[in-house]
Protein backbone atom coordinates (compact mmCIF):
# COMPACT_ATOMS: atom_id res chain seq x y z
CA UNK A 1 0.00 0.00 0.00
CA UNK A 2 1.35 3.41 -0.93
CA UNK A 3 2.01 6.14 1.62
CA UNK A 4 -0.81 8.21 0.07
CA UNK A 5 -3.25 5.29 0.49
CA UNK A 6 -2.16 4.78 4.10
CA UNK A 7 -2.61 8.49 4.81
CA UNK A 8 -6.04 8.48 3.15
CA UNK A 9 -7.13 5.47 5.22
CA UNK A 10 -5.82 6.95 8.45
CA UNK A 11 -7.45 10.32 7.70
CA UNK A 12 -10.79 8.60 7.04
CA UNK A 13 -10.55 6.61 10.26
CA UNK A 14 -9.44 9.65 12.26
CA UNK A 15 -12.50 11.57 11.06
CA UNK A 16 -14.98 8.85 12.00
CA UNK A 17 -17.86 9.21 14.42
CA UNK A 18 -18.47 5.77 15.93
CA UNK A 19 -21.39 4.59 18.03
CA UNK A 20 -20.53 1.75 20.43
CA UNK A 21 -23.55 -0.25 21.61
CA UNK A 22 -23.11 -2.70 24.47
CA UNK A 23 -24.99 -3.33 27.72
CA UNK A 24 -21.73 -3.43 29.70
CA UNK A 25 -20.45 0.08 30.52
CA UNK A 26 -16.93 -1.20 31.24
CA UNK A 27 -16.71 -2.84 27.83
CA UNK A 28 -18.05 0.31 26.16
CA UNK A 29 -15.31 2.29 27.92
CA UNK A 30 -12.67 -0.22 26.80
CA UNK A 31 -13.82 -0.06 23.17
CA UNK A 32 -14.00 3.73 23.41
CA UNK A 33 -10.37 3.86 24.63
CA UNK A 34 -9.22 1.51 21.87
CA UNK A 35 -10.96 3.60 19.24
CA UNK A 36 -9.85 7.01 20.54
CA UNK A 37 -6.35 6.30 21.84
CA UNK A 38 -5.31 3.16 20.00
CA UNK A 39 -6.83 3.64 16.55
CA UNK A 40 -7.25 7.41 16.45
CA UNK A 41 -10.98 7.72 15.81
CA UNK A 42 -12.26 11.30 16.16
CA UNK A 43 -15.47 10.85 18.18
CA UNK A 44 -17.08 7.94 20.01
CA UNK A 45 -20.66 7.84 21.28
CA UNK A 46 -22.27 5.17 23.44
CA UNK A 47 -25.59 3.40 23.90
CA UNK A 48 -26.60 0.57 26.23
CA UNK A 49 -28.86 -1.30 23.80
CA UNK A 50 -30.17 -1.27 20.26
CA UNK A 51 -33.22 0.83 21.09
CA UNK A 52 -31.00 3.57 22.56
CA UNK A 53 -28.69 3.27 19.56
CA UNK A 54 -31.53 3.79 17.09
CA UNK A 55 -32.58 6.88 19.04
CA UNK A 56 -29.02 8.24 18.96
CA UNK A 57 -28.76 7.51 15.23
CA UNK A 58 -32.03 9.31 14.59
CA UNK A 59 -30.50 12.51 16.00
CA UNK A 60 -26.80 12.10 15.17
CA UNK A 61 -24.98 11.16 12.00
CA UNK A 62 -22.41 8.43 12.65
CA UNK A 63 -19.98 6.72 10.28
CA UNK A 64 -20.01 3.32 11.99
CA UNK A 65 -21.89 1.31 14.60
CA UNK A 66 -20.23 -1.41 16.67
CA UNK A 67 -22.88 -3.40 18.54
CA UNK A 68 -23.18 -6.48 20.72
CA UNK A 69 -25.75 -9.18 20.00
CA UNK A 70 -26.74 -9.78 23.65
CA UNK A 71 -28.83 -6.72 24.43
CA UNK A 72 -32.40 -6.18 25.56
CA UNK A 73 -34.89 -5.09 24.40
CA UNK A 74 -33.21 -4.73 20.98
CA UNK A 75 -29.98 -6.54 20.14
CA UNK A 76 -27.52 -5.92 17.34
CA UNK A 77 -29.27 -8.23 14.87
CA UNK A 78 -32.65 -6.52 15.19
CA UNK A 79 -30.95 -3.11 15.21
CA UNK A 80 -29.11 -3.97 11.98
CA UNK A 81 -32.37 -5.13 10.40
CA UNK A 82 -34.02 -1.81 11.28
CA UNK A 83 -31.06 0.20 9.98
CA UNK A 84 -31.06 -1.65 6.65
CA UNK A 85 -34.82 -1.05 6.32
CA UNK A 86 -34.16 2.69 6.63
CA UNK A 87 -36.34 2.99 9.70
CA UNK A 88 -36.34 6.25 11.67
CA UNK A 89 -34.60 8.08 8.81
CA UNK A 90 -31.32 6.29 9.57
CA UNK A 91 -28.94 5.86 6.62
CA UNK A 92 -29.48 2.24 5.48
CA UNK A 93 -25.89 2.17 4.16
CA UNK A 94 -24.42 2.85 7.63
CA UNK A 95 -21.64 0.30 8.29
CA UNK A 96 -22.38 -2.07 11.17
CA UNK A 97 -19.89 -4.29 12.96
CA UNK A 98 -21.53 -6.91 15.15
CA UNK A 99 -19.69 -8.46 18.07
CA UNK A 100 -20.61 -11.43 20.24
CA UNK A 101 -19.18 -13.41 23.13
CA UNK A 102 -21.05 -16.48 21.87
CA UNK A 103 -20.15 -16.52 18.19
CA UNK A 104 -21.86 -19.45 16.52
CA UNK A 105 -21.98 -20.17 12.82
CA UNK A 106 -25.77 -19.72 12.76
CA UNK A 107 -25.48 -16.28 14.37
CA UNK A 108 -22.66 -15.21 12.05
CA UNK A 109 -24.71 -16.25 9.02
CA UNK A 110 -27.79 -14.45 10.37
CA UNK A 111 -25.75 -11.28 10.95
CA UNK A 112 -24.45 -11.51 7.38
CA UNK A 113 -27.93 -12.13 6.01
CA UNK A 114 -29.33 -9.13 7.91
CA UNK A 115 -26.71 -6.88 6.32
CA UNK A 116 -23.91 -6.59 8.88
CA UNK A 117 -20.62 -5.45 7.35
CA UNK A 118 -18.40 -7.35 9.76
CA UNK A 119 -18.65 -9.77 12.70
CA UNK A 120 -16.17 -9.93 15.57
CA UNK A 121 -16.05 -12.66 18.20
CA UNK A 122 -15.25 -11.56 21.74
CA UNK A 123 -12.89 -11.25 23.48
CA UNK A 124 -12.26 -8.17 21.42
CA UNK A 125 -8.71 -7.12 20.60
CA UNK A 126 -7.46 -3.73 19.46
CA UNK A 127 -5.72 -5.36 16.51
CA UNK A 128 -8.86 -7.09 15.23
CA UNK A 129 -10.93 -3.93 15.62
CA UNK A 130 -8.27 -1.92 13.78
CA UNK A 131 -8.19 -4.50 10.96
CA UNK A 132 -11.99 -4.37 10.59
CA UNK A 133 -11.98 -0.56 10.42
CA UNK A 134 -9.24 -0.62 7.81
CA UNK A 135 -11.19 -3.21 5.79
CA UNK A 136 -14.30 -1.01 5.85
CA UNK A 137 -12.33 1.99 4.57
CA UNK A 138 -9.88 0.32 2.17
CA UNK A 139 -12.14 -2.37 0.70
CA UNK A 140 -15.76 -1.28 1.02
CA UNK A 141 -18.15 -3.82 -0.40
CA UNK A 142 -20.91 -2.60 -2.70
CA UNK A 143 -24.45 -2.88 -1.38
CA UNK A 144 -26.86 -5.31 -2.97
CA UNK A 145 -30.64 -5.01 -3.03
CA UNK A 146 -32.91 -7.93 -3.85
CA UNK A 147 -36.40 -9.04 -2.83
CA UNK A 148 -35.12 -10.57 0.41
CA UNK A 149 -31.78 -8.88 1.12
CA UNK A 150 -30.28 -5.44 1.44
CA UNK A 151 -26.74 -4.99 2.65
CA UNK A 152 -23.10 -5.31 1.72
CA UNK A 153 -22.29 -7.88 -0.94
CA UNK A 154 -21.81 -11.16 0.91
CA UNK A 155 -19.17 -12.35 -1.54
CA UNK A 156 -15.77 -11.29 -0.24
CA UNK A 157 -13.60 -12.85 -2.91
CA UNK A 158 -14.12 -13.43 -6.60
CA UNK A 159 -13.92 -17.09 -7.55
CA UNK A 160 -12.07 -17.07 -10.85
CA UNK A 161 -11.91 -20.87 -10.96
CA UNK A 162 -15.68 -21.32 -11.31
CA UNK A 163 -16.51 -22.77 -14.71
CA UNK A 164 -20.22 -23.61 -14.29
CA UNK A 165 -23.06 -22.51 -16.54
CA UNK A 166 -24.24 -19.92 -14.00
CA UNK A 167 -21.01 -17.89 -14.24
CA UNK A 168 -21.73 -14.33 -15.36
CA UNK A 169 -19.84 -13.21 -18.40
CA UNK A 170 -20.20 -9.48 -17.76
CA UNK A 171 -21.31 -7.03 -15.08
CA UNK A 172 -24.50 -6.09 -17.07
Amino acid sequence: MSRASMNYTQDRIAGMRVLVVDPNPQLRNLIRDILLRGIGVHEVYEAGNGEEALSVLHDLTCDLVIADTAMEPVGALEMTFRIRKGMSRIDPYLPVIIMSAHAKVEEILKARDLGANEYIAKPLSAKILDLRLHALVEKPRPFVRSDNFFGPDRRRHANHDFEGTERRQSQD
